[in-house]
């Protein structure tokens, strides 16, 4: 054999011996492909939306936060801005685009930097939906073969879909609809030529374009797109020019989670997760019609706040926020200034008997003695409550001739619930857990269990009624004493004024709140009957069997109480509360929709009519006559626990049933004279 034929030779061995390689390494690289045509079936995690029943978004939760969007639905120039930045080739490639590849290396060095990315949009899909993101030679071949099978199972018009559905954009949101949400606060439909081409820029890095932190940055690719767009004669330079000049105009989305009504939409997504799971809520783009109307809610949120700060101002002034040198005010010195209507620090600059003066936002505000003199102790003036340096809250408003004045405040550590149903259905209209949702997630409205003190008091009495006392039956309001060996000593129960009034109607009784009348009729029935029927009205606490059931001992819940008394208004029956009006999946299949209850009749019509008048009584002439401003005809009962440590009102009209509590979350007074009429039913009133 010639030397020729033996170089010949060991040419075929080696390319022999590297094309089996190759093929063994391709047929490892290869084994276990996904099938590219599961891609039909596309289920991607999707939002689940919360409403209320006008309309009004109430809450997003999500896992990955996507809308689903359709193709056919989009702008021609936001399909194209997409191409323009990652494939323009797309509609002549069968997946994978050599010539591309070539271009952008080329167009990366040139900039020496990445610009834009060798990969089609098909391969972009194939990594994204059936490839791990790990960055190796194997994984780029799999990449490659899958993206040639993707184009033969699916259409183009399908990978667009998958593509722009898929991609992540930045700030939590997947896909082009979340994203024209997230910068812009409209659907992807709406989209201008310069916010689409600001968009398209960004899946290839989106942290590096963020437009809220890289501006810059985020301008800059813009210009890159609409000049890639340009280039493919896809827009005019007309169109081109004009849409690099526009401001990036953000509108900054905000979940609405925490503005509108953050304690229902918290508890409507515990229910969700009861119901349905959590996978299902976060991400099966459930969408749900609660029952809140958000009017209502709305003056639920406004009331309470006001009401909770009135009673807070009642209480004093508890002294500064903190304290700071004057001569060098940091960030008290500097913009943006405040806006009439907020509440913000200032630091105190001056203090004489004219008032204060306040350094916030970099504006020095006067401060008027008149806005002081609710935290100004009795004989002292302005220099005994503030000096300069101290850091105080401040409400902001506008002084009527084009400036500002501020009004000393302070955040109210005392807490309350607020809690509006339709009685005849039981649907919740409103739901207020506290003060702020963001100080205490904590939501009084259905986790606390407070002692409802004279609250209960017209149950008992609708128990006296139904064993065949009237309203007229007189009950002796005289002292009694009761020994038993479970108290540690003799119990001597006694009315709020620390009076007795002798012979009272029932009817007198409940209109003016009186303990010991309520003891002896507790007494007369039997405890053990009136327990049972609490619970025969819906009652849901732990009911001691002992009279102390007549001063209102059952700890209860405000949406617990409100579910009881909507007995009296619906003329008998009872009904529980209902959150939700309509849950549909993804494919608009209907999981649940509310349909107006029965309810449980629990009480004789005749029977809850006349507590119903004995509680306009105590509106027209008892505990609650705060109420009486209300104009209309309403029927309620105040409820206050010793020593002043819950305040409640219990309230309703013929068509809404509110129940307001005012508490401390430690259990310590309100203070004095703090009573259910005094604390919560001016609240009561100030919503409905």
């Amino acid at each position: 054999m010639g030397k020729t034929a033996r170089w010949c030779l060991a040419a075929a061995v080696v390319l022999g011996a590297l094309g089996g390689a190759a093929g063994l390494f391709l047929r490892q690289v290869l084994a276990d492909l996904p099938d590219a045509s599961s891609l039909r079936r596309y289920r991607p995690p999707l939002t689940t939306t919360v409403w209320s029943r006008d309309g009004v978004l109430l809450a997003e939760f999500y896992q990955e936060r996507r809308k689903l969007v359709q193709v056919e639905d989009l702008p021609d120039h936001v399909v194209r801005a997409f191409l323009a930045a990652e494939d323009s080739e797309f509609f002549s490639h069968e997946g994978v685009d050599l010539a591309g590849i070539v271009r952008a290396a080329w167009t990366n060095l040139r900039a020496g930097r990445v610009v834009q990315g060798g990969s089609t949009i098909t391969q972009q899909v194939a990594k994204s939906l059936l490839l791990s993101p790990e960055r190796s030679l194997r994984r780029k071949i799999r990449e490659a073969v899958l993206a040639v099978r993707i184009e033969r199972d699916l259409t183009k018009d399908e990978i667009l879909r998958l593509y722009l559905n898929q991609i992540y954009l930045g700030h939590g949101a997947y896909g082009v609809e979340s994203a024209a949400e997230v910068y812009f606060g409209i659907s992807a439909k709406e989209l201008s030529l310069a916010q689409a081409a600001l968009l398209a820029g960004m899946p290839q890095a989106p942290s590096r374009y963020d437009p809220y932190r890289h501006p810059e940055r985020a301008l800059e690719r813009r210009r890159y797109v609409l000049g890639r767009m340009a280039e493919e004669g896809w827009i005019t330079p007309e169109a081109q020019a004009a849409a690099a000049e526009e401001p990036l105009a953000l509108a900054g989305y905000e979940n609405p989670f925490g503005r509108v009504a953050p304690h229902y939409a918290e508890y409507v997504r515990r229910l969700l997760v009861e119901r349905y799971g959590e996978t299902a809520v976060l991400r099966g783009g459930l969408t749900v019609v609660t029952a809140l109307d958000t009017r209502l809610q709305a003056a639920a949120q406004e009331a309470l706040r006001r009401g909770l700060e009135a009673v807070d101002r009642r209480g004093g002034f508890r002294g500064p926020v903190g304290h700071r040198d004057p001569d060098d005010p940091g960030p008290f010195g500097q913009g943006p200034a405040p806006a009439p209507g907020s509440r913000v620090q200032g630091l105190v600059v001056e203090v004489s008997e004219e008032g204060a003066a306040v350094l916030a936002g970099g504006l020095r505000i006067p401060m008027p003695a008149a806005s002081l003199r609710w935290a100004v102790p009795r004989g002292k003036g302005p220099g005994d409550l503030l000096r300069p340096g101290d850091v105080v809250w401040c409400d902001i408003e506008d002084d009527g001739s084009g400036g500002l004045a501020a009004h000393l405040a302070q955040e109210p550590e005392v807490e309350g619930a607020l809690v509006c149903l339709d009685p005849h259905t039981g649907e919740v209209l409103a739901l207020v857990g506290g003060y702020d949702f963001g100080r205490s997630q904590f939501n009084r409205a259905v986790q606390a269990r407070r002692q409802p003190g004279s609250a209960l008091k017209p149950l008992l009495y609708t128990a006296a009624l139904a064993k065949g006392y009237t309203p007229a039956t007189l009950v002796y309001d005289t002292p009694v004493v009761f020994e038993s060996p479970d108290l540690p000593e003799k119990w001597k129960p006694h009315n709020y004024s620390k009076r007795f009034y002798g012979a009272t109607t029932l009817r007198e009784a409940l209109v003016r709140s009186r303990n010991v009348v309520t003891v002896k009729v507790l007494q007369d029935i039997g405890v053990g009957y009136g327990v049972s029927f609490l619970k025969r009205l819906g009652l849901r606490a732990e009911i001691p069997a002992d009279l102390s059931v007549a001063l209102g001992s059952p700890a209860v819940s405000p949406l617990g109480l409100a579910a009881v008394y909507t007995a009296f208004p619906a003329g008998g029956v009872r009904h529980d509360p209902v959150f939700l009006l309509r849950v549909e999946d993804r494919d608009g299949n209907v999981l649940e929709a509310f349909e107006e209850p029965a309810g449980d009749p629990v009480l004789d019509p005749a029977l809850a009519y006349v507590v119903t008048d004995m509680m306009r009584g105590v509106v027209r002439e008892g505990t609650g006559r705060a109420v009486r401003a209300l104009g209309r005809p309403a029927a309620g009962k105040t409820g206050t626990t010793n020593d002043y440590r819950d305040a409640w009102f219990v309230g309703f009209t013929p068509d809404l049933l509110a129940v307001v509590w005012v508490g401390y979350d430690d259990n310590r007074s309100l203070g004095r004279r703090e009573t259910g009429g005094r604390a919560a039913a001016p609240i009561w009133l100030a919503f409905m």
